[in-house]
């Protein structure tokens, strides 16, 4: 095998896994944004959604502390684990004034209702513990109907991305581009290896014409030659 075939078996092979992980992000992407039926729903697959980043509220030196522009994975909470959520948890929640996605850390639940609070703020102006309310802890108190599902990890840096991604223009730029540009090298390496399979099988056939005519001018040389 010469280097230029061995160079375009390698592309293809790099090719092919990377052709098909982008569809299969892109098939589990289309899957959970089916699960959007409001805007208070996030994306999520089987109950695990994710969620992106935009503000640097939970960043600190804890754990569970993220910073801007990570994605968070969470798990999607049904009516009967909602009951079950205690303070020091995490949760991402739909705030109905701003319309907007908040995940905060809970700090107090009284009946239906759920305090809470970022951990910027709470290391700024105070953590709030159900008592030592003031007004620099910017605090949100939500009806626990709102709370959509619980922290169980992130990725740093990658929350940005996903967002980017979700926007028509980032959607061409990073799914539709790079799978057109790796349709098109397949379809390069396809075009390549039919030529060559052609190539081979002429280059065979013409072996082939070529034997059968030594065979024949010999069998007439032999035929001669008894004469």
């Amino acid at each position: 095998m010469s280097t230029n075939q061995k160079v375009f078996k390698y592309l293809g092979i790099v090719g092919n896994v990377l052709f098909y992980l982008l569809l299969l992000i892109l098939l589990l992407f289309s899957i959970s944004n089916l699960s959007i039926r409001s805007e208070k729903d996030l994306p999520n697959l089987f109950g695990k959604g994710f969620v992106s980043i935009l503000s640097g509220s939970m960043e600190g030196e804890e754990k569970d502390n993220f910073n801007k522009g990570s994605l968070v994975f969470i798990d999607v909470l049904s009516d009967k684990q909602k009951e079950d959520l205690k303070v020091g948890q995490i949760v991402v929640f739909y705030d109905n004034v701003q319309r907007i996605h908040i995940i905060h850390r809970i700090k107090s639940i009284t009946g239906n209702t759920v305090v809470t609070q970022g951990d910027v703020n709470a290391s700024l102006y105070g953590s709030f513990d159900g008592t030592n309310y003031n007004s620099d802890m910017q605090l949100e108190a939500s009806n626990i109907n709102d709370v959509i599902g619980l922290y169980t990890g992130h990725i740093t840096g990658v929350g940005s991305f996903i967002q980017e991604v979700r926007t028509p223009n980032g959607l061409l730029l990073w799914v539709v581009l790079p799978l057109f540009i790796l349709f098109s090298i397949e379809a390069v390496i396809l075009i390549r290896y039919i030529i060559a399979r052609n190539k081979q099988k002429l280059e065979a056939k013409h072996e082939a014409e070529k034997e059968a005519l030594r065979l024949e001018i010999e069998k007439e040389l032999l035929e001669r030659n008894k004469k």
